[in-house]
């Protein structure tokens, strides 16, 4: 089972990388509540090296299950860590069991750090178009008289800034 020592290493150092991608995330939070851009980008950069580790340590990973369903004859779909771990012995066993739930609590926390990210940058970006259209009069609806007398409703052209130059 050396071969699934390789496979442990591997998913240890994708873990350790998830883990700095969580944390990473979760200081993005309070940037983007503090609107601290100079820091998002620095955040930005730092997830986007790490999910181009994450990807060379994914292809690696893919290599070794593709490897070892050949050598038992199954597909590689097969080859997930539940089977693995059915398949392994004592310590590879046990890590594999602990990588797995470590794994799992990792993405779903992810999951949930994302949403509120998201949430928060929408939020952002809705108050900066509603100060827009304050500033720059848009959406603004009044009466205006028509010609024929009557009241009619027509957008107003109104605004913070004088555009006309």
């Amino acid at each position: 089972m050396d071969s699934l020592q390789k496979l442990v290493d591997i998913l240890d150092k994708e873990c350790e990388l998830y883990s700095i991608l969580l944390d990473l995330s979760k200081k993005k939070t309070q940037v983007i509540v503090d609107a601290d851009i100079g820091e998002l980008e620095k955040i930005v950069e730092m997830e986007e090296r790490l999910i181009f580790e994450l990807r060379n340590l994914e292809d690696k990973r893919e290599g070794w299950v593709v490897d070892f369903a050949r050598q038992r004859g199954i597909e590689p779909t097969e080859v997930t860590i539940s089977y693995l771990t059915s398949q392994a012995e004592g310590q590879i066993q046990e890590r594999l069991k602990q990588l797995q739930e470590k794994l799992y609590g990792i993405i779903e926390e992810q999951k949930q750090v994302n949403q509120i990210n998201e949430r928060l940058i929408r939020n952002n970006l809705e108050f900066i178009d509603f100060s827009i259209g304050l500033i720059t009069g848009q959406g603004q609806v009044g009466s205006i008289y028509s010609r024929a007398g009557g009241a009619g409703t027509r957008q107003q052209r109104r605004s913070l800034i004088d555009k006309k130059v």
